[in-house]
C-alpha cells in the first residue's frame, strides 16, 4: 500500500465515523496543485436524495470573497477606487470617512444590520428583506458607528451588502448578473448562483439545510424553528452572503487566486495579504483563522500564517442549516472545501466541522486520523443523559 492509499484510508476513517455516528452530512474534497484526489460526499441532500460531488450548498460567508473581487475588479476598469467615501454612493446616509476599503476589511465600524432585524418587533418576519431594506434601515433608524474607521476591526456584515449595492450602482447591473458575468462564467462555475431560495422560488438544486437533534435523532428545518427563522426574511440579502456552490465549483474558485484571470497579479497581491495597520507595516491581528493564533484579513479573506503549514488564504460560513469552509495552502498547493448541511440543537455539536476540517489538514499532511475529539464528544453527551 503506497502513500496516497494510507491517507485515502485515514480520510475514510473519519468520515465513516462521522457518517455511522450521524455527526456529517455532506461533501469533502481534497486538492493537490489543482487536482481533486478525495472527495466524497455522505449523507442526504434532501429527504429522499443522497449527496454527490455536486450537491449544491449555501456557502454563507464565504460570499464576501466573491463580493470583493467584484469590487477589485470594477477598480482595475476604473469605475472606482478603494478610497472611496461610502458618502460617495450613499449621501443619505449618516456616515462619514468610511471608505470601500474599510468595508472590504472589516474596519468600518459600521453597525451590524442582523441585530436590528433579528430583534422582535423592529421587521415583519413574513416579509422578506433586500439589500435595499438593509439601507433603508441605516437611513431611517441612524444607528451610531461602533468605532471610528481604521481605528480597530470588527467583522461587519452591513459593509458586504454595502459593497453590493455599490457593485450595481457602478456597474449599472444587477449584483448577481455582474458576478456570474464577470466571475461566474470566466472560471467556468455552471452550478454557482445568487439565487435567493424563498424569493426567486425554490432552488431545486439546493441541498435542504437540517437542524438535527442528535439524542433524539430528529431533523427539524430552520425556518420551522424560532431562532432560526432568519433564513427566510434575510433570504434576500447578498453580498455579506448568499451564494450557492457546489465543492467542485470552489475548488475553480481556490485555483483562481493563483492564477491572475480575472485581475492583475498585483491587484491580486492585494487581496490575499491581510490589511496593514495605518501608517504601519504591521498587520492588524484580530481574525480567528483556522488554529489558535490571530491572523489578518485581506479583501475577502481571512488570512493566517502557520509556523507549520505556512500561508493559509480561508475564509468559512455559517447560515442556520449550513457549514462552509475552504482553506488554500498556499505554499504548499493542497486545499480543503467542506461544505454540510447539518446543523445541530446541540451546541456542543456544532464544534464538529472545524474539528473535522483540523483532522483533515492533519492528515493531509501526513498525519493519522486520531478520533478522541469525536468520541469525546459522543461519550459526553451520552453522560449528561
Amino acid at each position: 500500500m503506497d502513500d496516497q492509499d494510507l491517507r485515502y484510508k485515514e480520510f475514510d476513517k473519519v468520515l465513516d465515523f462521522l457518517e455511522q455516528n450521524r455527526l456529517f452530512s455532506g461533501v469533502v474534497l481534497l486538492s493537490e496543485e489543482g487536482i481533486p484526489f478525495y472527495n466524497r460526499a455522505i449523507g442526504r441532500r434532501t429527504a429522499t436524495e443522497l449527496h454527490t460531488q455536486d450537491s449544491v450548498f449555501e456557502i454563507a460567508s464565504i460570499s464576501k470573497s466573491f463580493t470583493a473581487m467584484a469590487i477589485m475588479i470594477l477598480m482595475e476598469e476604473g469605475k472606482l477606487n478603494l478610497e472611496d467615501d461610502l458618502i460617495t454612493y450613499f449621501p443619505d446616509l449618516p456616515y462619514k470617512n468610511i471608505t470601500i476599503k474599510n468595508m472590504l476589511t472589516h474596519t468600518s465600524g459600521l453597525p451590524d444590520y442582523m441585530e436590528w432585524f433579528e430583534t422582535e418587533g423592529n421587521w415583519d418576519i413574513e416579509r422578506i428583506a433586500t439589500n435595499k431594506d438593509v439601507v433603508a434601515f441605516l437611513k431611517e433608524e441612524e444607528p451610531d458607528v461602533l468605532f471610528p474607521a481604521d481605528d480597530k476591526w470588527e467583522y461587519c456584515n452591513t459593509g458586504y451588502v454595502l459593497l453590493a449595492e455599490i457593485i450595481e450602482k457602478v456597474s449599472r447591473m444587477e449584483y448577481g448578473t455582474f458576478l456570474k458575468t464577470k466571475l461566474f462564467k470566466p472560471l467556468n462555475m455552471e452550478n454557482t448562483t445568487t439565487h435567493s431560495h424563498y424569493l426567486d422560488g425554490n432552488l431545486t438544486t439546493l441541498s435542504q439545510g437540517y437542524i438535527y437533534d442528535w439524542k433524539q435523532d430528529l431533523y427539524k428545518l430552520p425556518e420551522e424553528m424560532e431562532e432560526h427563522k432568519y433564513v427566510y426574511f434575510l433570504d434576500g440579502v447578498k453580498g455579506d452572503g448568499g451564494i450557492k456552490s457546489t465543492v467542485l465549483d470552489l475548488l475553480k474558485w481556490e485555483r483562481s487566486l493563483y492564477r491572475n484571470v480575472l485581475v492583475s497579479k498585483k491587484t491580486m497581491e492585494s487581496v490575499i495579504n491581510p490589511v496593514s495597520k495605518k501608517n504601519s507595516q504591521k498587520s492588524i491581528e484580530y481574525c480567528h483563522g483556522l488554529h489558535e493564533q490571530l491572523g489578518g484579513y485581506g479583501f475577502g479573506w481571512k488570512i493566517e500564517d502557520h509556523p507549520h503549514y505556512k500561508k493559509l488564504i480561508l475564509h468559512d460560513g455559517y447560515w442556520a442549516g449550513y457549514c462552509s469552509g475552504l482553506i488554500s495552502y498556499k505554499d504548499y498547493d493542497k486545499s480543503i472545501i467542506m461544505l454540510t448541511n447539518l446543523d445541530f440543537t446541540d451546541d456542543k455539536f456544532n464544534k464538529v466541522p472545524h474539528l473535522l476540517t483540523l483532522l483533515l489538514e492533519n492528515i493531509l499532511f501526513g498525519g493519522k486520523a486520531d478520533l478522541k475529539e469525536f468520541e469525546d464528544l459522543i461519550l459526553s453527551t451520552h453522560v449528561g443523559k
